[in-house]
């Protein structure tokens, strides 16, 4: 694999957000009043509407492509709180245009709850985590040449996140990708980064403080947690964690030339098919070339267990 400094962003994009700075604005929302906290609770309410509409019925599940290279490659997407709306649809579609894998799925978690009764409705979505991670394992048993690629948007990245800390000590995905995800900025990601061969990509944007700043700060990340995003700014690396693991998260902050993509910077600037075709293919693609072909690994030093 490619050395990498630690820790790093991807060489391509610029750090232009002060995570100090960011933190330090986001305290004063903290005492905002009660008038405010309404405003945004009816502004999340109504963009979750929006959204809705967007959804399908039906499950979107493809083979775009049959090509040996691509036949045992198979990608998986989790939506975010909203659940499969007509942005995630599209972002699946981008990744199958740009034949990145042979299978494609977007597997809807949040269902039967919906908008911020998902994001509270916590032992479900445990149990959705260890179910992705129970599918995961049992397509890699069923094809051990399997190589899993893993995305999530929002607040389907600690769902992700779960799920590969519940895999089995042998198995591991090939690729994640992760944008604006709705996660504490100091969650230590050591035992899922083990889990994962290549990289872990993670989208981020100052241009997020609406939902990943004073909504996450009200109504918190998907553990709970009332804090800043780290889609916002960022993932800190956290005492104690394994600075070998975090050498595979690469942190991708917003840049400029997104625009050409529609990105504005905001919590769903980078859920569209033009960014998933363009940017994020291109990422999977050269992550494929860096990783050996096998998926599942001998038993190695255990790691502790999340709290």
């Amino acid at each position: 694999m490619q050395a990498r400094s630690y820790p790093r962003s991807h060489e391509s994009q610029s750090i232009c957000y002060s995570q100090s700075n960011g933190i330090a604005f986001l305290g004063s929302l903290i005492v905002m009043p009660h008038v405010c906290r309404s405003l945004i609770f009816c502004c999340v309410g109504a963009i979750g509407i929006c959204l809705g509409m967007g959804c399908q019925s039906v499950n979107v599940r493809t083979s775009p492509n049959h090509s040996p290279a691509l036949e045992h490659t198979y990608l998986v997407h989790l939506p975010g709180i909203g659940g499969r709306t007509s942005l995630d649809i599209n972002w699946v579609q981008g990744l199958s245009d740009g034949h990145v894998a042979g299978h494609v799925e977007l597997y809807d978690w949040t269902r039967p709850n919906w908008w911020l009764w998902a994001l509270r409705a916590y032992e479900h979505n445990r149990a959705e985590s260890r179910m992705i991670a129970d599918r995961i394992t049992a397509r890699v048993r069923d094809d051990p040449q399997a190589n899993i690629i893993l995305t999530a948007w929002s607040g389907g990245c600690q769902v992700a996140i779960w799920a590969l800390e519940d895999l089995p000590e042998d198995i591991r995905v090939q690729s994640v990708v992760m944008v604006a995800p709705s996660m504490r900025p100091n969650y230590d990601m050591s035992r899922a980064l083990s889990h994962v061969r290549g990289s872990l990509f993670a989208v981020t944007s100052p241009g997020d403080w609406f939902i990943l700043g004073g909504g996450t700060l009200v109504f918190g990340v998907s553990d709970g947690s009332r804090t800043a995003g780290a889609g916002m700014i960022g993932f800190e690396i956290p005492q104690g964690s394994s600075e070998v693991e975090y050498k595979k998260l690469v942190q991708l902050a917003y840049a400029a030339k997104w625009l050409q993509y529609g990105d504005l910077g905001g919590h769903a600037g980078a859920v569209s098919a033009r960014f998933a075709r363009d940017v994020v293919v291109p990422l999977l693609k050269d992550d494929a070339k860096k990783v050996n072909p096998p998926t599942t690994r001998p038993a190695t030093q255990e790691l502790p267990s999340r709290p």
